[in-house]
């Protein structure tokens, strides 16, 4: 390659990588713990939040029950099977309050004497916070599907593409010599370079992927409108079952045994875990039911779905089964089962835990490699003085990057710890995320960069500790065993990591240059 075609190639690498990484950062941290959504939502609950679960043939009872006392769950009732990743209430529904918006979580269940139990609660759904964390980057704005932060994502995910691209064609040349290798010395962007390059090349087909994914979920209303104008025309893009004129009483919804069976007539291996209906007693009334269909390419993160009318089973929309997807349906199932890791159970989430803290490191390493190539420059010089960009870009690395894991840790200490009851848990929440996040960003514009690089790490470390701690004591809860266990043991592992680092920026101090930005 010619030398200039390569620094052009290495110029658009560089600036489509310092425009996004610090979003993609949060990205990827946010993402990584997603991947768990489900145990951390049942890590999140306390005692007085779970009502007790029942047999699968009192499901029926509950759910008439619960629609003659509360008429107002018809219009959204989810049903939480027993194989449902959720497992707080068997019946839920939402309420939100018309003046503040404010949601209430209403869930239902029965008592050993059968009678019908229902009780309101704030649920935190921490998992689904840092889920929404992931798809915006922070960015606060916008309705659920149309929010700011998705669309600034999409432009940022087209960036990041770019980036993959040129770095590899930058890469390609000296492939073979340095593809694991990893110098170290005194030369330390030599080192983040190697790094950098092994972190990328290494998980290339999942950057790819993800990339890619996240324009089509940023823009898919653009692209639907687009294929609507230019290829469907007139027709309607999704067909849909004309309603039939049946009774639309709630006693004669269809019994959940006879849409698991409906359903197997279709996919035998398709499992049951959730039911989500809505529209109950009216003439568009749905059933799209979740359930577990292992070794599948699947639309969700952990189910695979089938829409249905719940008084009839008559199919609504069953291209998101695999097995009658067709062609298209492969096409747009494989974008979300590439993207949420939903194609091999808990040893791919794994496996996307890792690549997706991997991928947070590499933006990460990417930043520092910048501001390296800048202090280099700047030995050439008669005088050395850091540029305020430099600067700048040095703090922000550092206050996102430790902000991030700092906010994300907030978050969950005021969840396990503030009392549900009589408190907005979700609001709290969101607020500790964005309190811990802002006040890391200001910390490092006040301290010098190695200082509070150190000084956050120890506190973040503190709240691990903390967050440990309120995990054990409340272990005694049996139906929150597994996920406390598990959230553990991702947390020790995490706080390893984390001494291990605020020791090394320990021995790495003493021999930081007097012209360093980090000094």
């Amino acid at each position: 390659m010619r030398l200039e075609a390569f620094k052009n190639y290495q110029q658009v690498h560089i600036w489509t990588g310092i425009l996004s990484g610090l979003l993609l950062y949060i990205c990827f941290v946010a993402g990584a713990f997603t991947m768990f959504k489900g145990p951390l939502n049942q890590w999140a609950l306390q005692a007085e939040q779970r009502l007790p679960a029942i047999s699968y043939a009192q499901y029926d009872g509950l759910i008439q029950d619960v629609l003659a006392a509360h008429p107002e769950a018809a219009a959204k009732m989810t049903v939480n099977l027993p194989l449902s990743v959720s497992q707080h209430a068997p019946v839920s529904w939402v309420i939100e309050d018309p003046n503040t918006h404010a949601l209430t979580t209403w869930q239902a269940s029965l008592s050993d004497d059968g009678e019908l139990l229902v009780q309101s609660t704030r649920l935190s759904a921490v998992g689904d916070f840092l889920d929404d964390l992931h798809r915006t980057g922070g960015i606060p704005g916008g309705g659920d599907h149309d929010a700011y932060g998705i669309l600034v994502m999409g432009l940022v995910a087209a960036l990041y593409f770019i980036a993959i691209v040129s770095g590899l064609i930058i890469f390609l040349p000296a492939w073979f010599k340095d593809l694991f290798t990893l110098r170290k010395g005194k030369n330390s962007k030599r080192f983040w370079v190697d790094f950098h390059n092994i972190l990328g090349i290494t998980a290339l087909p999942f950057h790819i992927v993800i990339a890619v994914t996240t324009v089509v979920f940023a823009y898919h209303d653009i692209l639907y409108g687009a294929m609507q104008q230019w290829v469907y025309k007139d027709a309607p893009m999704f067909t849909r079952a004309a309603p039939t004129e049946i009774d639309r009483d709630f006693s004669q919804l269809l019994p959940v045994a006879k849409l698991d069976h409906a359903i197997k007539v279709l996919e035998p291996d398709f499992e049951p875990a959730v039911l989500e209906y809505a529209g109950l007693g009216t003439p568009r009334a749905r059933v799209m039911i979740g359930g577990k269909l292992d070794g599948e390419w699947i639309r969700g993160p952990e189910y695979a779905y089938w829409v249905s009318d719940p008084y009839t089973a008559i199919s609504g929309y069953s291209a998101m089964l695999p097995s009658l997807s067709g062609a298209t349906g492969k096409v747009v199932n494989g974008f979300f089962t590439l993207h949420f890791g939903g194609f091999g159970g808990a040893f791919v989430h794994w496996v996307y835990f890792g690549l997706g803290m991997s991928g947070a490191l590499l933006f990460l390493t990417g930043n520092i490699i910048w501001i390296e190539a800048r202090r280099k420059k700047q030995k050439q010089a008669e005088t050395v003085v850091q540029r305020r960009s430099v600067k700048i870009m040095a703090r922000l690395t550092i206050g996102v990057s430790v902000g991030t894991l700092i906010g994300i840790a907030c978050s969950l200490v005021t969840v396990k710890s503030l009392g549900h009851p009589a408190l907005d848990i979700p609001f709290w929440q969101q607020a500790a995320y964005y309190t811990g996040f802002l006040v890391s960003v200001a910390f490092t514009f006040i301290q010098r960069p190695i200082t509070a690089a150190k000084q956050l790490i120890l506190l973040l470390c503190a709240l691990i500790v903390v967050l440990i701690a309120l995990t054990v004591l409340h272990m005694e809860r049996a139906f929150n065993f597994s996920a406390d266990l598990s959230f553990c043991f991702i947390a020790s592992i995490m706080l390893l990591g984390l001494l291990a680092t605020l020791f090394h920026l320990h021995k790495r101090k003493a021999f930081l240059p007097t012209d360093s930005v980090w000094s």
